[in-house]
């Protein structure tokens, strides 16, 4: 990244109204801690930090200085332009149970989630117990996971952008890089649809 862009960018930190910057750097900063698994408390032990400052840059209340965030990058393990900058990721499309219709005929009931295209295609159906993290190989590139949750709340997508989903959402992902299943506190059982590139 440019010394100028950089320059350009922390100038709008420095704005006390809220910008697209601190928007993205609020939603970097909660995306790459959750993708390392940690809490407010532990990011703040590990950058020397308070809790209350690391929330308010989360919460996009703050205005960070250049060494809050060379500091939050070191911790994360991460360039800072990656908390500045919306990064290329492979497309992910969640689907809310809200935003889709249950269709009843002959005593099924089905939801149209997505179309899949030619190529090889495993479904299956997973469970994972409470407090459990799966890291697949990634698969050939191309490849694709197709996620409908049955029960539970699961914590899935590519590492450095999951989401979370409760029972009866639905979302899609690349699986041609690192990416995770996770369960919290209770058990999560899944439709899984995998197209192969």
């Amino acid at each position: 990244m440019a010394f100028d862009k950089l320059n350009d960018l922390f100038s709008m930190l420095a704005d006390q109204t809220p910008t697209p910057v601190q928007e993205l750097l609020s939603a970097n900063l909660r995306r790459l801690r959750i993708a390392r698994h940690l809490s407010l408390s532990e990011l703040a032990r590990a950058t020397g930090m308070s809790k209350a400052t690391l929330s308010g840059v989360e919460s996009g209340r703050s205005n960070p200085t250049i060494d809050t965030l060379a500091g939050l990058a070191d911790a994360l393990r991460v360039p800072l332009s990656e908390l500045l900058e919306e990064l290329p990721l492979g497309e992910v499309r969640v689907v809310r149970a809200s935003q889709s219709r249950l269709e009843s005929r002959d005593g099924v009931s089905r939801r149209g989630l997505d179309t899949l295209a030619d190529g090889a295609v495993e479904v299956a159906e997973l469970a994972w117990e409470a407090r459990r993290l799966e890291e697949p190989e990634p698969r050939p590139a191309g490849s694709r996971a197709h996620v409908y949750v049955l029960q539970g709340i699961l914590i899935a997508g590519p590492i450095e952008r999951v989401t979370e989903l409760g029972a009866g959402d639905y979302a899609t992902f690349p699986i041609d890089v690192p990416h995770v299943y996770e369960t919290r506190r209770s058990a999560a059982r899944a439709l899984v649809v995998t197209h192969v590139g």
